[in-house]
């Protein structure tokens, strides 16, 4: 040991020299107090697992935990592909699916339920539960989720009674809602050895409502809320700045909605509701969870606050908020790392912003995240296929609900799918540790605006001297950033001072996002630091083997303590499929360490407990994996451990090639005939990609619209599976609308997709093609 504290001195002078930007964290002298028992929440079920809340985080069976929430509409997406989509969401690491369930969908005619086809809540649960997912269910009555009316049914507007409100012929038509949700429920509860863990009760009360889809145009909106509550009502999340005269009647109403749920039946070991801007609560009865939208479509464009750290347990988002933060976890279960499209405004998010959000919310403290959207979907229509059920008065599409998703509409991986799969790889392994870890901020955090680009935006979270190390070099809305360079961390720990890198400096590239360990417990040795961001663990054989990538422009170090190793304790792998390592410890066991590049970690998944790269989406059984690959009848994979090692591998399936014919009917309408009559079982699904340059596009089928698109400057990619049986009959047609030159939303847009208006107006199609989506079963 003294020969370390020696090393780290020597290593003090000469970094004192070296690097320009020296940054200090200093651990707390005292443990943070976490509360106990005092939350009405947890449970167990009759095979022995329980789930428990405390203040700070969640633990099932006793272990710590963060869980992983994504939210995916079932009554949004196809009842036949349901099961394939829960598969691709779990090896995308979620680890619990939140859903809505959408009154208005399911009583469209007063006294009339429907519960069959892709409404069929029971069966979506039980798929559920046969891969082992956890499902918490969004009950309402309100929802919104850019749905007509905000889920609730065109025809409680025409009753005499107060929307959201203990209005006792209002919570007559409630209890009746309630009664049929837990009807189809029953036996699925979580104390039943059920999936169902969770409830949310109504949404954002007190804070959003939707307009009612009854209006006329030019009229100010009348939304879904009770009179008392009209003079407060937002549009959107953010932060409440008026004041709640009503305060105490909306948390009534919000006690009043869990006693009649619980009452019908509906019985969970977690309660959710709203948290965030002020929101109505229940008390210590229900987790209040939050959110952050870094582009959201209705508010102007501008640099967001979600991209600094700071203690977000203590300071939530959108505050104020109306419970005691000390008292409950920091469930983040509504993060916006894609977002919707409205027509006047078409926001693009990049991958790297999703990640950069997912960092600063763990690094500051969250022990829940959760998506919204993970998986986008397709608004179904109304009864007649005339009227649609989305949001229309504020502008929706009246059928697309992509959100940019990391999973589309049509189930095909998002651009940031792969970089929030780094975080997760990392939780399912690693969040037992993460979870009871404090947070410790720079003392001038709060000088750290969303427009400094000079100071590094970093914190850590600590317990017992061992930790991770958070950075984030992204800001939404800021194309001016620069790479932080020449950087090196002091951490000032009980009894030590730890300098990371102990020789040289590091740097944080434009964009980057990193979480670093430090003093971390492997196996019986202790790792001082890495510069290198920790992915998952496997059992090879036997031994311990830790899988790190390398971030962009960092070089990769490991200091082991030398007082838990025997020999080497300083490594500086070249990043890649060679890297490995091997650490042994004082009592004769050793590790591995292997360090991928960033690539080969964004193609990483585990599966089966196995590592598996491949650059195609994964689509996991209950016992074997396959490939899905677009357009290219072979995937190359490396599964480790196997037999082959680290060698690369192929699999094969034979080719084949749509038949397809299309006709251009002027500027703006096509045609397009596709039969697919040989089923070829290799084949996952047919894709119809339409590059085309416009404002907005429509698909008929039946002479009704099936899908529609608002451009932004990549190609309309629909997904034809759906309609396999209508194409066999008729052909899908389109019309496209010209793009403007005034066009409320161009700003929105990447200026690649914005074209030459010289001639006037634009509408454009320029490409055509079906594009097969190969299913590769792995060796």
């Amino acid at each position: 040991m003294k020969a370390l504290l020696f090393s780290i001195a020597l290593t003090t002078a000469t970094l004192s020299a070296q690097a320009q930007h020296l940054y200090e964290l200093t651990a707390p002298s005292t443990p943070k107090v976490i509360h106990r028992g005092h939350l009405q929440l947890g449970g167990s079920n009759p095979s022995g697992d329980n789930i428990d809340v405390n203040s700070y985080y969640m633990s099932i069976n006793g272990t710590p935990t963060i869980p992983v929430m994504g939210e995916f509409h079932y009554c949004r997406y196809p009842e036949a592909q349901w099961e394939e989509e829960i598969c691709k969401m779990k090896a995308g690491g979620i680890t619990v699916i939140p859903t809505y369930i959408f009154w208005a969908l399911h009583e469209e005619e007063e006294g009339v339920f429907n519960w069959e086809g892709n409404r069929n809540l029971r069966r979506f649960v039980q798929l559920c539960q046969k891969h082992h997912m956890p499902v918490i269910v969004r009950i309402g009555p309100f929802c919104h989720g850019e749905i007509r009316n905000g889920g609730l049914p065109d025809w409680l507007f025409a009753k005499p009674l107060e929307v959201r409100s203990n209005d006792v012929n209002y919570l007559k038509y409630v209890k009746r809602l309630y009664e049929q949700i837990a009807c189809q429920l029953e036996g699925l509860y979580f104390k039943d050895n059920g999936p169902v863990i969770g409830c949310q009760i109504e949404n954002e009360h007190q804070h959003s409502a939707a307009p009612w889809a009854i209006t006329y145009p030019g009229e100010d909106p009348d939304h879904t809320t009770a009179t008392y509550d009209a003079s407060i009502t937002m549009v959107g999340v953010s932060v409440q700045d008026k004041a709640i005269t009503r305060a105490e009647l909306g948390n009534i109403h919000m006690r009043t909605l869990k006693k009649m749920a619980e009452e019908a039946g509906i019985i969970t070991p977690l309660y959710t509701a709203t948290g965030w801007g002020n929101a109505a609560v229940i008390g210590n009865e229900a987790l209040p969870v939050t959110a952050a939208y870094t582009y959201p479509f209705w508010a102007k464009p501008g640099m967001s606050p979600f991209c600094r750290f700071k203690n977000i347990q203590l300071e939530p988002d959108y505050s104020p908020v109306r419970y005691q933060t000390d008292q409950f976890p920091s469930f983040c279960a509504e993060m916006g790392v894609g977002i919707q499209m409205i027509y006047k405004r078409r926001p693009v998010v990049p991958a790297q912003s999703a990640e950069a959000l997912m960092v600063r919310t763990l690094g500051s403290g969250a022990n829940g995240i959760g998506y919204y959207m993970y998986h986008g979907g397709s608004t179904p229509k109304q009864k007649g296929g005339i009227t649609s059920f989305q949001d229309e008065p504020m502008g929706m599409p009246k059928i697309s609900y992509d959100f940019q998703a990391p999973i589309g509409e049509f189930g095909l991986e998002g651009k940031m799918f792969r970089n929030l799969r780094l975080l997760h790889s990392f939780l399912a392994d690693f969040s037992h540790l993460l979870a009871p870890m404090e947070v410790v901020l720079p003392d001038n955090y709060r000088q750290i605006t969303p427009d400094n680009r000079k100071d590094l935006r970093y914190c850590a979270r600590i317990k017992d001297n061992s930790g991770f190390l958070f950075m984030v070099n992204y800001q939404d809305h800021d194309t001016a950033r620069i790479t932080q360079g020449d950087l090196a961390l002091k951490l000032n720990l009980q009894g030590e001072t730890l300098r990371i890198p102990a020789q040289g400096t590091i740097q944080l590239l434009k964009d980057e996002s990193v979480i670093l360990p430090f003093n971390l417990p492997m196996g019986a040795l202790t790792l001082k630091y890495a510069t290198a961001q920790l992915l998952m663990k496997l059992d090879d054989r036997g031994t311990e083997h830790y899988i790190f990538f390398a971030p962009e422009g960092m070089s990769p170090q490991y200091l082991f303590n030398p007082a838990t190793t025997r020999g080497k304790h300083l490594f500086t792998p070249q990043p890649g499929l060679n890297s490995t390592f091997r650490v042994t410890g004082r009592n004769g066991k050793s590790i591995l360490v292997t360090t991928l590049t960033r690539q080969q970690a964004l193609n990483s998944s585990k599966v089966h407990g196995k590592l598996l790269i491949t650059h195609a989406t994964v689509l996991p059984g209950e016992t074997d994996i396959h490939l899905l690959s677009m357009d290219q009848p072979q995937a190359d994979y490396i599964l480790y451990p196997s037999r082959a090692g680290w060698k690369k591998q192929t699999t094969r399936v034979q080719p084949v090639t749509p038949a397809y014919t299309y006709q251009k009917v002027g500027a703006r309408r096509l045609t397009v005939h596709f039969r697919d009559s040989v089923a070829a079982p290799q084949v996952q699904e047919y894709f119809l990609e339409i590059d085309y340059t416009g404002d907005v596009a429509m698909a008929f089928m039946q002479n009704l619209l099936v899908q529609d698109h608002f451009y932004y400057g990549e190609p309309w990619t629909i997904g034809l599976k759906r309609y396999r049986e209508q194409l066999k009959q008729e052909d899908l047609s389109f019309y496209f609308r010209p793009l403007k030159e005034k066009a409320p939303f161009l700003m929105d847009l990447p200026k690649q997709a914005v074209p030459d208006f010289s001639k006037g107006s634009v509408c454009r199609i320029n490409r055509v093609r079906i594009i097969p989506q190969y299913k590769i079963k792995v060796d």
